[in-house]
């Protein structure tokens, strides 16, 4: 069974990061799976996914009224039974240029849209002719995903929870030393560690604001790790606070070794969809002290170790420090049981075949 995964512009983010965990599950489902990209350029996270066994294409999207028809083009000359949309933009549009091509379609939904007026009109007339005229499954990452799909387009979606990268473990208590060691941390100190590209969404300047407030502890150091905006306005707004010394901005790396270094997790988002970076700090062991908003919500009926938190510095600095005194006297064995429900819930074995049984019911309807 052929599929072909279509995207925007490739980053280091949710949907990306499943593909290139999950290579090389697909073969054990009898699918084999490319991925195109349609951008102005494949984008940055392109190579890691041809490393880890992908076809990578890409389709420019300067004229973005001509890619419908060359997807056609392409979904007909490579003979894919399957064609799955990731990206929202243009979805409609390409949904039924695969369908014409003799593809079956998946859509799947990966955050909260708040689409109003005019636009949310369209998406829900757009929704409902795919619906009625039987193209393909409508899936969401999550159930507050589903439910947000429900309410505000009248659109029903099956539930494929994200999954995270099997390697995302507690670490050894030498990995942590090692880790710790790494990134120059005492063994005093706290260290608090957000995983995510800087955006207005992430909210990060919140967290630097909890960071200054007098009651997070003085102890407490800060490890951002995603790619930063071009002008810096974080690592500029740390600077005024003077937290220039407590705040280290570490740019694309890998996550691991950092979660093996942290004693908190901090995610203050104003939504998600469902948060993979937030699933993988609780699959290491990490208490975590996430924004009561859409796509983080339901992680907390999921996992004790999730504290929700209003946003403002006052409130955001107590969680911190509860969470980080909480953290200090967990034992080794405190926290396998929530990280056994996260594995159960968001391991990546359930999520590919889940979505291998989607593909496989369409073929064969």
């Amino acid at each position: 069974m052929r599929v072909l995964h279509v995207l925007n512009e490739l980053r280091a983010s949710g949907a990306e990061t499943m593909l290139r965990s999950a290579a090389e599950q697909w073969s054990t489902h009898g699918v084999e799976a490319e991925i195109l990209a349609v951008a102005e350029v494949p984008g940055p996270y392109a190579d890691e996914l041809r490393e880890a066994g992908y076809v990578v294409g890409h389709e420019s999207d300067r004229a973005l009224r001509r890619v419908p028809a060359r997807l056609r083009t392409r979904v007909a000359a490579g003979r894919y039974d399957i064609v799955h949309l990731h990206a929202e933009r243009g979805n409609f549009w390409f949904a039924l240029a695969a369908r014409s091509a003799g593809a079956d379609v998946v859509r799947t939904v990966h955050n909260n849209f708040s689409f109003s007026g005019k636009l949310a009109l369209e998406r829900t007339v757009q929704r409902g002719l795919l619906r009625v005229a039987r193209v393909g499954a409508h899936v969401a990452v999550g159930s507050e995903v589903a439910e947000n799909e429900w309410r505000r387009f009248r659109s029903p979606a099956q539930v494929v929870d994200n999954w995270y990268d099997p390697v995302f473990v507690p670490p050894e208590l030498e990995q942590r030393r090692r880790a710790r060691a790494a990134m120059e941390v005492g063994d005093a100190e706290t260290v608090l560690v957000s995983v995510g590209n800087c955006s207005p969404v992430k909210r990060h300047d919140a967290v630097l604001a909890a960071l200054a407030h007098p009651r997070c502890p003085s102890d407490m150091r800060y490890l951002h790790v995603g790619e930063e905006a071009e002008d810096r306005p974080e690592r500029a707004l740390a600077e005024r606070l003077g937290l220039a010394d407590r705040v280290r901005f570490l740019g694309r790396v890998h996550a691991l070794p950092i979660l093996h270094a942290a004693d908190v997790f901090v995610m203050p988002s104003r939504y998600e969809g469902m948060s993979i970076a937030a699933v993988e700090a609780l699959a290491t062991g990490l208490p975590a002290v996430l924004a009561d908003a859409p796509g983080l919500r339901e992680l907390a009926s999921v996992s004790e170790a999730v504290t929700l938190a209003d946003t403002d510095p006052g409130t955001l600095a107590d969680a911190l420090a509860s969470a980080a005194r909480r953290s200090k006297k967990r034992s080794r064995s405190d926290g396998v049981d929530a990280v056994e429900k996260i594995r159960l819930r968001y391991g990546m074995t359930r999520g590919v075949a889940e979505y291998a049984e989607v593909y496989q019911r369409l073929v064969t309807r």
